[in-house]
């Protein structure tokens, strides 16, 4: 009972942070006084990329740290989503809201095929498999020019407020079309991290799990390996159409070069920063695959040499630091810390301060030398006599 108030203490107040990181901060303009800081667009434009990089860090975090299957093909599947919104919209005519569920359930479909063939590959020639899909994903899109208008890619118009926010509400929010965009896919992220959310803790999410733990210990407890694999792949696929459509919407233009292989493996990058087989880590993982950049800016900000001349430099330091320092990713970091008790951490450290003060001291009362267990001079106690040692030697 006491860890469930202390975990809904918790949700409580990750809910609160949340509010205001996610409504106060990015538009402070609708709440004038209320927030210290003012954010222009681009801050809002980078809510808005750790909106749609969660989107997809969710998906594949189902497929990679839950079901164990790596995957190097995911700009691949964002790729297909985008383009099948860019092009209802462009070429028939449909509205940008309808646009997405078909973009998310065409590339489920995708993935689906392409789940069927992987399950005979596993571990690195699974990861070497979609890496092919990856890279060969841009050059199909270029070879199609009349479905998918070759390498000049696809214009779109950019979604606007609806009208039931004019007049006095319009006023009182003040949302240009960059908050509206980026409340947009906040509203989208929210919906797909629920989803996942609900199918970890489902029949499903214990089966993906089970799988990853052991397949044959799973197949024994009557799981159906194949079926569910599939359908890893295709639940991951759909997480990554989603976000296709939802990128179309922001950005407003889509081509081949918009998904090359260094993105899909930037996904992976991204839910191994952020925590394997974790709903927070995918979204931790997004935002600070977007934001670990801006060390650049704080550098020339600090008038420290060599920002621009080194910027992938810089980044990659950043990750291998996170990766040494946080081995679980920043969801694990903050999973330990929440388990930690003050009192007995504070009675380690006084128990590690205490042995360094009595090895100190010990070094101190014999400067010449010795180990650190060496007996003080004049501190050896009474000697043992001679005949001490001696064994039967038939003296009485």
């Amino acid at each position: 009972m006491l860890r469930t108030a202390a975990g809904q203490r918790r949700l409580a107040a990750f809910l609160v942070l949340a509010f205001f990181l996610v409504c106060w901060i990015p538009f402070s303009n609708a709440f004038p006084g209320w927030v210290p800081l003012q954010f222009g667009s681009y801050r809002v434009y980078q809510a808005t990329t750790i909106a749609m990089w969660a989107i997809v860090a969710l998906g594949l975090n189902l497929l990679t740290g839950y079901n164990g299957q790596i995957s190097l093909g995911h700009g691949a599947f964002v790729a297909v989503g985008g383009y099948t919104s860019a092009i209802l919209m462009f070429d028939h005519g449909w509205p940008f809201w309808a646009t997405i569920p078909i973009a998310g359930l065409l590339t489920g479909a995708v993935g689906f095929l392409v789940g069927v063939p992987a399950l005979r590959l596993s571990g690195p020639y699974l990861a070497i498999a979609t890496l092919a899909l990856a890279l060969a994903t841009p050059q199909i899109l270029q070879k199609y020019e009349g479905i998918t208008h070759g390498s000049q890619g696809i214009n779109v118009n950019s979604p606007t407020p609806p009208g039931f926010l004019d007049g006095d509400l319009a006023h009182w929010l003040n949302l240009n079309e960059t908050q509206y965009l980026y409340f947009f896919a906040l509203l989208a992220a929210v919906i797909m991290a629920i989803i996942a959310w609900n199918i970890v803790r489902s029949r499903v999410g214990r089966a993906f799990v089970a799988i990853r733990d052991s397949e044959i210990a799973a197949q024994a407890m009557g799981i159906s390996v194949p079926r569910f694999k599939t359908m890893a792949f295709a639940i991951s696929a759909f997480f990554a159409g989603i976000c296709g459509g939802v990128y179309v919407q922001v950005v407003g233009f889509v081509s081949p070069r918009s998904f090359d292989v260094l993105q899909s493996i930037n996904y992976l990058t991204t839910i191994v920063v952020g925590g394997l087989a974790s709903i927070l880590g995918s979204i931790l993982g997004a935002a600070v695959f977007v934001l670990i950049p801006e060390t650049n800016s704080l550098l020339d900000q600090l008038h420290l040499p060599a920002a621009d001349q080194a910027p992938d430099v810089l980044y990659g330091a950043s990750l291998i630091l996170v990766m040494i320092f946080m081995p679980y990713g920043f969801a694990g970091f903050i999973r330990r810390l929440t388990r930690l008790q003050p009192p007995l951490v504070m009675q380690s450290l006084s128990d590690f301060f205490g042995q360094v003060g009595l090895r100190v001291r010990t070094i101190r009362s014999n400067p010449e030398g010795g180990s650190g267990g060496a007996i003080p001079p004049g501190r050896e106690g009474p000697r043992p006599h001679a005949s001490d040692g001696k064994k039967g030697d038939g003296s009485s």
